[in-house]
């Protein structure tokens, strides 16, 4: 491998950069450590080649809108490319000619799923990417080839389509000051939220991996990126996106039989979402063994150690992504998602220690219940037993949350 010919820089790739990013940010997993730089080098390598015609999206694109502490890993590059399968398949023969060894690395296998789950012109490849890593650190065989394999989409259009220029500077795995063209914010979140919904747009229970890290996308972004989304932009991609995916999956053949032949409707899809984030909302009530398994499994694998994210804060994230989902609806009130933050933070009881923030604790806690446990969709006997956060986050309503704040401030 020639790493003079890669865009950044070859300490990147070398095993005590990884090592010392690792330690830096508290990733836990230095093999999908690996594959995300490799995802950012590829990119770089199709975007030289490919110029505007080609914007980054998926879970890669997402990181370059978050700060390092929320940014996770991603194992794959979804794009957008207004052009033809042919110049992709000549783009990476370039790119396989370029820093390829001979070796087999970096050769880029077409995939032709023998069930298409769509009809998008979607084209997928696999290629295998040099490792610094151990077999063990790789999750392979020790005679296995020092390799890892990562996948890579284009989805044509016929049309370019608008991006961002965002400088990689602030990415966890690699200090870069390139330039990548990535789908704006508004179009990323739009394209995000059509994850949830898994009776109709969004990601099936079967694919419970792909679900909760969608999910965490659209919480870390909803948390971190709200004052800088334009929501009435948002809605409108959204809803025109949802029935792009529901006349995909109606007119598809196989496993989408709920949709067969039926008519858009926004009023299932957005049934279909407020049902599927109540189950999330309930995830830590200990009942929902797949759902929590799921959850720890992307903790583990793609996380930083120091990102809050057990099935109690994937709860607490479910209620404000209903929120501001219900925000989008009624195309008012935006501002009301950091006035919700500010109502939280009247919890933690910072004036408060020992005795004193233990016995507030219980008062805020047995307040929200009596006053407010109507609202929740889980048993007062097992709110008893959660901080005064996630009961508040189990009762909030864009109805009460005034008067629970009004309720607070009265016990402060």
């Amino acid at each position: 491998m020639d790493y003079k010919k890669l865009f950044h820089d070859e300490s990147a790739f070398q095993r005590e950069m990884l090592e010392a990013r690792m330690k830096d940010y508290g990733f836990k997993n230095m093999g999908r450590m690996e594959l995300f730089l490799w995802d950012l080098e590829l990119y770089l390598q199709i975007q030289d080649r490919l110029g505007d015609r080609v914007v980054l999206k998926g879970g890669a694109a997402t990181q370059f809108y978050l700060p390092k502490e929320a940014q996770r890993t991603s194992v794959d590059i979804d794009m957008l490319f207004a052009g033809t399968e042919i110049e992709i398949d000549e783009v990476l023969d370039q790119i396989e000619a370029s820093i390829g060894d001979g070796s087999g690395l970096l050769h880029f296998r077409k995939h032709v799923p023998k069930n298409p789950k769509t009809t998008l012109p979607l084209y997928t490849y696999y290629t295998n990417i040099p490792s610094v890593l151990m077999s063990a650190e790789r999750n392979v065989r020790d005679d296995d080839t020092q390799s890892q394999e990562l996948k890579v989409e284009f989805i044509t259009q016929g049309q370019k389509r608008e991006y961002s220029v965002v400088s990689g500077e602030d990415i966890f795995a690699v200090h870069s000051t390139k330039k990548y063209q990535v789908l704006p914010l508004d179009s990323l979140f739009a394209d995000k939220l059509t994850t949830i919904g898994r009776n109709t747009i969004g990601v099936q229970d079967d694919r419970m991996d792909e679900q909760v890290k969608q999910f965490y996308d659209i919480l870390m972004l909803t948390r971190y990126c709200r004052d800088s989304m334009n929501p009435a932009e948002i809605w409108n991609r959204y809803k025109a996106r949802a029935e792009e995916e529901w006349n995909e999956r109606a007119n598809s053949d196989g496993e989408w039989e709920v949709l067969k032949g039926k008519a858009f409707s926004l009023e299932k899809v957005i049934g279909d979402v407020r049902d599927q984030l109540q189950r999330y909302e309930q995830v830590d009530n200990g009942e929902d063994k797949d759902l929590k398994k799921a959850i720890n499994d992307f903790k583990s694998l793609y996380l930083n150690n120091k990102v809050p994210y057990a099935s109690a804060d994937v709860a607490c994230g479910a209620s404000l992504v209903r929120i501001m989902y219900e925000l989008l609806i009624k195309e008012d009130g935006w501002s009301r998602i950091t006035d919700i933050f500010n109502i939280e933070a009247l919890l933690f009881f910072p004036d408060l220690s020992g005795i004193e923030k233990g016995k507030k604790n219980r008062e805020v806690r047995e307040m929200l219940i009596e006053k407010y446990g109507d609202s929740s969709q889980i048993p007062a006997k097992i709110l008893k037993g959660k901080n005064p956060q996630r009961v508040f986050w189990a009762v909030v309503t864009l109805e009460n949350m005034d008067d629970i704040k009004a309720e607070i401030e009265r016990l402060l």
